[in-house]
């Protein structure tokens, strides 16, 4: 059992990398790159002009010293927050993964549920928000724990990626009680896609097209698990 979810996982996950060959997804990829500089620039340009051009002292040389300490500080926090604001705005842009992957290849399923525009974006602030919160709870742990730190990471990103990115594929398809049902009949499969997911999430560059690769990853999870799940009742 163990051998063929690894020989389903890595097909999987090599079928979800080939999915940025698809021009509908690929730009997804783009936009979202694109958008996610051109947030980072206003921040840096916004926080750059309130904590910098200040005379605090009154010799121009120290003065310059500040502010060119400040914007690379500023510099170096956007570079932190990239990972973040990169999930958050391709977030929005997943159903479209989603619905690119089923029509390539699921082309038998019916039309899926149409996802409200507002349900979408509450699901990427909430997705964002717990992400960061819950980051930032464990933080003493990342540093005072080294080694250790990224098997806490991956475990608790794993966690967190599994169920929404199951959430954000499941949605489309069942209601919610069917949904939750599925997920905790199959709750070990889920995290272990999730943590494969926040593994892949913390390689450098890689982690740029991994939020789109994640989704449509467990799109073929979902779909691999529910056909092999019987329906309530059915037993």
């Amino acid at each position: 059992m163990a051998s063929n979810e690894a020989v389903q996982t890595a097909g999987s996950l090599a079928r979800a990398f080939g999915a940025l060959l698809n021009p509908r997804i690929s730009w997804v990829v783009l936009v979202s790159i694109l958008l996610t500089v051109a947030a980072l620039a206003v921040l840096w340009t916004v926080m750059a002009w309130l904590l910098t051009g200040f005379e605090i002292f009154r010799w121009g040389w120290a003065n310059w010293i500040v502010d060119t300490f400040t914007g690379l500080a500023i510099f170096f926090a956007a570079l932190l927050v990239a990972p973040a604001v990169l999930l958050m705005i391709t977030g929005f842009f997943l159903s479209y993964v989603v619905a690119a992957v089923e029509r390539r290849h699921y082309p038998h399923l019916p039309a899926a549920r149409d996802i409200p525009l507002s349900e979408d974006i509450a699901g990427v602030l909430r997705f964002t928000g717990l992400l960061l919160l819950l980051n930032l709870l464990v933080l003493p742990f990342y540093l005072l724990l080294p080694g250790v730190n990224f098997l806490i990471s991956w475990t608790l990103n794993g966690y967190l990626a599994g169920r929404e990115y199951y959430d954000l594929v499941a949605m489309r398809r069942l209601a919610k009680d069917e949904r939750t049902a599925l997920r905790r009949a199959n709750g070990g499969r889920v995290f272990r896609a999730g943590f494969a997911i926040a593994m892949l999430m913390t390689v450098p560059v890689l982690n740029l097209v991994m939020p789109v690769v994640a989704a449509a990853y467990m799109t073929h999870v979902f779909h691999a698990i529910r056909e092999r799940t019987p329906p309530p009742g059915s037993g």
